[in-house]
Order: C-alpha cells, then sequence, then structure tokens
C-alpha cells in the first residue's frame, strides 16, 4: 500500500493544494468521507463544508468547499471545486454578516424571499465562519 495520496485541488481560479497527503476527509452529500491510501477508485458529489488534510507526519490543514466534485482514483484525489478558500483568505466579518442577512431571509418567510437561495448563503456562511476559526498553517504547497 502506497504511504500518501496526491491530492488536487482545483478551482476555476487556481491550484490551491498539489501535494502528498497521508488521509483526506471532505464533506459529501451523504456526509464526511475519509480517504487513505488504497482506496478503491470513486467519484462524489461534494457539498459545503470543512475539507481536512493530514500530511507530513500529522500536521493538519483545513480549507472551506463550497460544492463541487471529487475523484478517487490510483490513490489521486482531485477535488474540482466553484470555491475554495483556506482560513487566512476568509473575511470572518463579512462572512458574520452574510450569516445575519440569510438567517433574516428565512425567517421573514415572505413571497419575495427565495428560500432555497437563502439557506445556501446561510451555509455557505457557517462553513465559512467554521474554517477561519481553525490555526493558520502558512507552508502550502
Amino acid at each position: 500500500m502506497p504511504k500518501q495520496l496526491r491530492l488536487k485541488i482545483i478551482t476555476p481560479l487556481r491550484v490551491l493544494y498539489d501535494g502528498g497527503a497521508d488521509m483526506v476527509i471532505l464533506r459529501g452529500e451523504g456526509g464526511d468521507m475519509g480517504i487513505l491510501p488504497g482506496h478503491e477508485a470513486r467519484a462524489a458529489v461534494l457539498g459545503y463544508g470543512p475539507l481536512r488534510i493530514f500530511a507530513d507526519g500529522g500536521e493538519n490543514r483545513e480549507l472551506a468547499i463550497l460544492g463541487g466534485f471529487a475523484e478517487i482514483s490510483n490513490d489521486t484525489v482531485t477535488v474540482l471545486s466553484d470555491a475554495a478558500e483556506w482560513p487566512d483568505e476568509i473575511d470572518r466579518v463579512r462572512a458574520e454578516a452574510a450569516k445575519e442577512r440569510a438567517r433574516q431571509r428565512i425567517q421573514q418567510k415572505n413571497s419575495d424571499t427565495d428560500m432555497k437561495r437563502a439557506e445556501l448563503s446561510l451555509r455557505r456562511a457557517l462553513v465559512r465562519i467554521e474554517v477561519s476559526s481553525y490555526p493558520l498553517i502558512r507552508d502550502r504547497k
């Protein structure tokens, strides 16, 4: 069994990570999924949530993934997402304000409120707030 996975995290704007990982935990639509070397090949639709990278002898890194897809094949995990952010890229004050706006829209429940859009805004804000509280690790690959 190989010692490490190769992890690639890609958005339309950039490659956030391309390096080794001992384990990856990502949020699929059905819940969190842990991936170790030797994992069976599969594809997964990603939900909104943190993606955790365990590498370099247990050092872990987290980032916010706001949907997308993951492909696991031949000890390579490729994540394609429309939006992904490292903790130090998240504006916590802005995320808190977005959370409050979304909660207000949901509570109003009037015919002008697009509930699905308000709920997605709330989920994005909550993930950003969660991930922004993680300790910073600056040596990204």
